[in-house]
């Protein structure tokens, strides 16, 4: 009896692992525009907040990983006053931003990294000839990029 209650018991957790496996998702981060059209808003929402966070926490674990006075730590704080406007903008207000940038189809291609630091840009006041040219840019980039064939990491 003990030997049927194991077996039943080790069959369950096996049927469970593999309905586990079929119903896991795939998650991709969305590359530009066009990836970031087909996620639902609770999904851009997380992104956007994931995104944030990582973005904060790579700044901090550079400063702790290389030393207070290293170059590195010189470049995190560099690039942290550069981006101030990161920490001061919400999820909300990213995925709005973003929400905007893309509605317009000429950017579908321009990669998101992109299309953030130049929200990021416009919500600080830079003025708009160099928002436009960082735009001109980012949108020769994506074309290019969307030329090459992907590769598989």
């Amino acid at each position: 009896m003990k030997n049927i209650v194991v077996g039943i018991s080790l069959l369950l957790c096996a049927m469970a692992g593999f309905a586990a496996d079929a119903t896991t998702p795939e998650i991709n981060p969305p590359a530009n525009g066009g990836d970031w059209t087909k996620l639902s808003s609770t999904e851009k929402l997380f992104w956007s907040i994931g995104y944030s966070q990582g973005y904060a926490d790579a700044l901090g674990k550079i400063d702790v990983a290389s030393g207070p006075n290293s170059p590195c730590a010189s470049l995190a704080n560099r690039t942290e006053r550069q981006t101030s406007t990161a920490g001061k903008v919400t999820g909300f207000e990213l995925v709005s931003g973003l929400e905007k940038f893309y509605a317009d189809p000429a950017n579908a291609q321009i990669p998101i990294g992109n299309a953030i630091r130049i929200y990021l840009l416009q919500a600080s006041g830079k003025d708009q000839t160099t928002i436009q040219e960082l735009i001109e840019t980012a949108r020769l980039l994506g074309a290019e990029s969307s030329r090459r064939p992907a590769t598989k990491q």
